[in-house]
């Protein structure tokens, strides 16, 4: 993914290092199946980024299975996830297995399969509800949905680790939530990252958790924050 602001002399820049890129390396770009977006500009700026020779789209788009948005993605957006766990239910024969080892599927598979989302983006809670509701129904029933008498214990306490009486399966959310708060500490702690210097968006609930957890050796205190840092 490269990005240039919206010039004729960024545009063919940009052009020209993919060209050399394919000629040293000689892979190609194959333009047909790429394609370019604007962000915040206007037809004329379309008409400009079209030198490229691949096609134009408008967001929101998918990237490496993440979907690029400019606001928080939407259930909708994210159910191609959600279908992606459930499809994984029918090639394993439940039935043929005890408690213990469809345990084992839903923390090696199951809980697994969302990690490379939760990285980057916090899901709706809609989607971390149907996700939940796929571990849950497996784990129980050995299908997709389980309710009722099936459900033998609470599933927050299913989530809890195994030396506080749960099955140490993740919670989705608060294992979302510490993936993202790693971009927190990566932004302290790595100051050569490419992507210093980006507003990261996080609430001011998650910075005062984050806080709340770590610590600074202050040193000559050229990287503490003196109203946040412990």
């Amino acid at each position: 993914m490269l990005f240039c602001h919206a010039t004729t002399e960024e545009v063919s820049a940009v052009k020209g290092i993919l060209d050399v890129f394919g000629t040293a390396s000689r892979l190609q770009v194959n333009y047909t199946k790429s394609s370019a977006t604007v962000l915040h500009g206007d037809d004329s700026d379309v008409g400009l980024i079209e030198l490229l020779g691949c096609p134009v789209v408008t967001l929101p788009i998918t990237y490496l299975g993440i979907p690029l948005t400019t606001r928080r993605p939407s259930a909708a957006q994210l159910q191609p996830l959600v279908d992606a766990v459930a499809g994984r239910l029918p090639t394993w024969k439940a039935w043929l297995m005890n408690k213990a080892g469809r345990l084992a599927l839903v923390k090696s598979v199951l809980s697994a399969i969302p990690i490379h989302q939760l990285l980057v983006l916090a899901p709706p809670k809609k989607t971390l509800k149907l996700l939940e509701k796929i571990q849950r129904g497996f784990l129980w029933a050995g299908r997709a949905d389980a309710h009722g008498g099936h459900c033998h214990v609470n599933w927050r306490r299913v989530c809890r680790p195994l030396e506080y009486g749960g099955l140490g399966v993740r919670d989705l959310e608060r294992m979302g939530l510490a993936l993202r708060l790693r971009w927190l500490w990566l932004a302290r702690t790595d100051t050569e990252c490419a992507w210093q210097g980006l507003d990261l968006q996080f609430s001011s609930k998650e910075r005062a958790l984050f806080h709340a957890s770590t610590t600074m050796a202050i040193g000559d205190g050229s990287t503490a924050l003196f109203w946040e840092d412990r």
